[in-house]
Parts: structure tokens; sequence; C-alpha cells
């Protein structure tokens, strides 16, 4: 069995390969009800399948020559899944061709799952080329999320189908730019999770091939640096952090960005609350823009994983009660928002 993740909103799709299958999965709201398409190496698998708890999707899957098939479960009841409880409530999930013939396939393991997120590989990536590429991550399971954290001049991005089971889905604006890629799965209930013990306003004083250090006060070697761009241009991690600094770079003077860092857990692996929300934007103009972001209050903060060239970064302030503020380099410019309570 095979938790596939989604996203606590209204119309996704997703890529993933399931058994050796080429698979895009789309689902939708209509009418207060959720519906699913499945394409499966090109070839409809069903189309409007209406989504009922522990029922199969594909309902012609005796012959359309699918292996396997998908189920949307209820881990607190019995009723039909509704979007806001993605991932937490109702998880998509593929069985085998053999689990599927099973007398009565155990969805137990389902109901441990938590919105907890767990850093299951950390990808030093490098591009071959300018474009599209692939990194295998390593995992028995398609990861829930990515974060990149540049560490060289040039951009990498994740593809808008950025995982699947086997690989890592990414693209560069050039050959040989580099980048650390944290890859985490979901994990179960109850464990404990690690919130930015500093968070940084950071302002470059210089430009390439110079570098600066920023002191971060945590007395340790972070376990995580994220960077929020909140102007124009880069910065990035020029060397590994150490006990007392960041060792950052940027591309030029000037250039402004949120840096969060993170102190190793005390015993065991390193967990993360997961997202409450992630919005899908694509910039209309390069403008300063806003987006509504459901939650019931203020945001803790939020990160940006690009999905296109360009580039999109958080205004001063990035968020408050009702909207992330944003501003885009280009019309068209694609990005998922992870918005964190």
């Amino acid at each position: 069995m095979l938790v596939i993740p989604i996203q606590p909103v209204p119309s996704q799709q997703v890529l993933c390969v399931l058994d050796n299958q080429n698979c895009q999965i789309a689902i939708y709201q209509k009418n207060c009800k959720i519906y699913v398409d499945l394409n499966s190496n090109g070839v409809n698998m069903c189309i409007g399948a209406l989504a009922h708890n522990a029922v199969p999707l594909d309902s012609c899957n005796s012959y359309d020559g699918f292996s396997g098939n998908l189920y949307f479960i209820d881990t607190q009841g019995l009723d039909d899944p509704q979007f806001a409880g993605f991932n937490s409530r109702w998880y998509l999930v593929y069985l085998t061709a053999e689990e599927v013939l099973l007398t009565a396939p155990d969805f137990s393991s389902i109901a441990e799952l938590s919105g907890v997120l767990a850093l299951s590989a950390t990808l030093e990536v490098t591009s071959p080329n300018a474009g599209n590429f692939e990194v295998a991550h390593g995992l028995d399971t398609v990861p829930f999320l990515i974060e990149i954290v540049p560490t060289s001049a040039g951009a990498i991005w994740g593809q808008a189908g950025f995982a699947d089971d086997t690989n890592i889905y990414l693209a560069a604006s050039d050959v040989g730019v580099t980048a650390t890629v944290y890859v985490y799965t979901m994990a179960a209930a109850g464990l404990t999770t690690q919130a930015p013990a500093a968070t940084l306003l950071v302002d470059s004083p210089s430009q390439p091939p110079d570098t600066f250090s920023v002191a971060h006060g945590l007395g340790v070697v972070p376990a995580l640096v994220e960077i929020l761009p909140t102007s124009p241009g880069t910065i990035w991690e020029a060397a590994a952090a150490d006990s007392t600094n960041l060792h950052l770079a940027a591309s030029s003077a000037g250039v402004t960005a949120t840096v969060s860092v993170y102190k190793p857990p005390s015993e065991g692996p390193f967990n993360i609350e997961a997202p409450a929300t992630t919005l899908g934007v694509t910039s209309v103009a390069a403008l300063p823009f806003s987006v509504p972001h459901g939650l019931s209050a203020a945001p803790s903060r939020i990160e940006i994983l690009m999905i296109s060239a360009g580039s999109i970064w958080a205004q001063t302030p990035a968020f408050d009660g009702a909207n992330v503020y944003l501003q885009a380099s280009d019309v068209g410019v694609i990005a998922k928002i992870l918005v964190y309570a």
C-alpha cells in the first residue's frame, strides 16, 4: 500500500509512478463532491469518478489494463472525502493488484499518519544541463515535500510533478548549478517536531566572488537552513554553516532574505510540522500581488518552492491574518507557497 501525498485544496494534479505505471491524477471538487480523473501511460483509465470512502476509484479496473487501484480512506469515520481534510483525515492510497485481491484490505496503518513530515533524504545536486533533469531520492515512497536551498549562483527549481516513488524532478537555469534538496515524507503521529530556533533578516553587503557571514546564535551546527527571498536576486549558502555562522553569497549587493535556522533534534530523526496549506500561484504581471491563505490566523512562516523559471519573492511583511504578499519577476512565473500555521 502506498499513500499518495495530496494537498488540502479543491483542485490539483498529481504525477506519480505506481507499479511502473506513469500516472497523472486530477482531483477536483464539483457541486461539493470530489471527482478524480486517472490517466496511466497516456491512456485515460477513468474520467469523473465520484470519490467515496474506501470504494475503488477505477471501476473498470478488471479490464482497462490498470494494475492496482486507488482509494480515498477516511481515518476518522466513514464519510466521503472533503478537500479540507486531505492528508489529515482523508488519504489517497494505492493498492497493488495483489493487495486489491485481498478479501479485506488493511487500511489501519493510515490512521497512524499525522501532519508531521520526516526529513528522509538530503541530496546535494549539481545540474547536468540547463533545463529538466532528475535525481534518484532512494526512498521507497513518494515524497510529500521538497525544499531547495541554493548553494551557487543560478537557479534550480522543481518541475510541476516534482517527485514520484523513484526520482525528484528538477530544472536548472544552466549547467553546473548546485543546491541542497531536502526531501520529506509523511511521518507517524506523536513524533517531536522542530521549529526554527532563529529567524534572521539578511541583507547582502557584497556580490560575487565575495562571500559574507551571518551569526546564527545557535551554538551548534544547524540541522536545516531555509532561505525565503524578500527581494529580487538570490542569496545562497556559499559553504556549510558552522556552530557560529552561516556562510552566504549573493547575486548582488542589497539582496534580502529571511533565513530560518533549525537546531538538530536532541535525539531521533529530524521532523517538522507539515504546511497547513499549499497555494499554487502563477503571476499575472511583474508586480506585487496577494493570495488569500485561508487560515484562521496569521501563519508562522511561509516558504516558496519555485516550479518554473523566473522568481517569486515575499514582500515585507510577507503575510497577515488574511493574505500572503508576494512579487514576481515576470508574468507567468509559477510557484508553490508553503504556508505554516
